[in-house]
């Protein structure tokens, strides 16, 4: 190693850096030697343009990205009047078979809740006071859905029907509701399924209103199981009172076929969403590779390799007592003035190919009906 560098001191006193008439180094073509022997040359490395495929996404129909929805409380009837036949089953069990389908198998992004309602007391007069004060979450939000069996099941059919106080839980529920992960509102969907109107002295639909007028984004639907013409006339009020929609089911097969007609709907929003979202990431992914590639291709031929260069040819002249460590704090100034510009170069095209990348991501966004997060 002493050799070589001797060698290249040679080469340095016998010209091509200089020496001063009285026989000291010329620190300025030292140091122009130095850089030429340790170049900076990053032309290769400039940002190529970042390519992308991204995926074809079908959205819903009507979709609107606002209302991709984040809760779900499925309103279930216990009222006395469900013990009634719906084919082979009792009209609670097939309720409740087809609310463990469908709470069990919605979209893992939504969070589901069971309410129940009707379900204390009786349906005898002495009975009255306690059932209609019987609304409650037997399933929160934040409850593991390999529960929802063993919860639904233990469901009785005894009391009466308090449409309102459900309605009225429900909005003290959804006004609790925290903000999503990154600060958005959250969008919860009301579904209740009854087989008859109000027995409790309410006022449901004035419920539903409430709640719809009560600030946060939230659709009341309505299902009605096995009713009679004045029960569906009401469950259509409140469904309309509520933003949402009057969903009729005369027998268990039909109410099976629409929970899965609403499942899918709820479905289809969080799909279109997933694969929105995947897209958003190609882009990202890209611009990353693109950001990886130029910092590796910097890091072989940027001013950290040239620094690194010159500065092990110092410090071996000062090892050596060679007449270049003299130039030493000179060459440092010269190399300071020329690669500090230089090791920007990075920090720059990172930050180009950065805001190139939000604003793909902007522009695809906007194509999709989904704001930027």
């Amino acid at each position: 190693m002493r050799r070589v560098a001797f060698a290249f001191w040679l080469v340095l006193a016998s010209g091509s850096a200089g020496v001063g008439q009285e026989g000291g180094v010329d620190c300025v073509a030292l140091y122009a030697d130095l850089a030429n022997q340790f170049p900076v040359s990053l032309e290769q490395c400039e940002p190529k343009e970042v390519g992308f495929t991204l995926e074809t996404c079908e959205p819903p129909t009507s979709f609107e990205a606002s209302s991709v929805t984040t809760h779900i409380i499925l309103a279930l009837d216990a009222s006395g009047s469900m013990a009634g036949s719906a084919g082979s089953l009792s009209k609670m069990e097939a309720a409740k078979r087809e609310a463990k389908t469908f709470l069990g198998d919605v979209h893992k992004d939504v969070d589901v809740g069971l309410m129940v309602y009707g379900h204390k007391g009786s349906n005898k007069p002495e009975g009255k006071a306690e059932s209609c004060a019987a609304t409650e979450m037997v399933h929160d939000f934040d409850s593991s859905r390999r529960k929802l069996g063993e919860t639904i099941d233990a469901l009785r059919p005894v009391g009466y029907t308090p449409l309102a106080g459900a309605l009225e839980e429900a909005g003290r529920l959804i006004a609790a509701l925290p903000e999503g992960k990154e600060g958005e509102s959250p969008v919860p969907v009301v579904y209740l399924i009854s087989d008859g109107e109000e027995t409790c002295d309410g006022d449901p639909v004035a419920a539903a209103k409430a709640l719809i007028e009560a600030g946060v984004k939230t659709t009341v639907n309505t299902i009605g199981f096995a009713v009679d013409a004045e029960t569906e006339a009401q469950l259509q009020a409140i469904a309309e009172a509520g933003g949402g929609s009057y969903y009729p089911a005369e027998d268990a097969n039909a109410l099976q076929r629409q929970l899965n007609a609403i499942k899918e709907a709820e479905d289809s929003g969080h799909r279109y969403r997933y694969c929105v979202e995947q897209n958003v990431g190609k882009i990202g992914v890209a611009t990353h590779n693109e950001i990886i590639r130029i910092t590796g291709c910097f890091q072989k031929n940027g001013p950290a390799r040239a620094q690194s260069g010159i500065n092990k040819f110092l410090r071996e002249a000062k090892r050596d007592s060679r007449p270049e460590a003299a130039c030493a704090g000179e060459v440092n100034l010269m190399m300071s003035r020329d690669l500090r510009p230089k090791f920007r170069w990075l920090s720059e095209r990172t930050k180009v190919l950065n805001d190139q990348a939000q604003a793909d991501i902007a522009a695809y966004r906007a194509t999709t009906g989904f704001a930027a997060d």
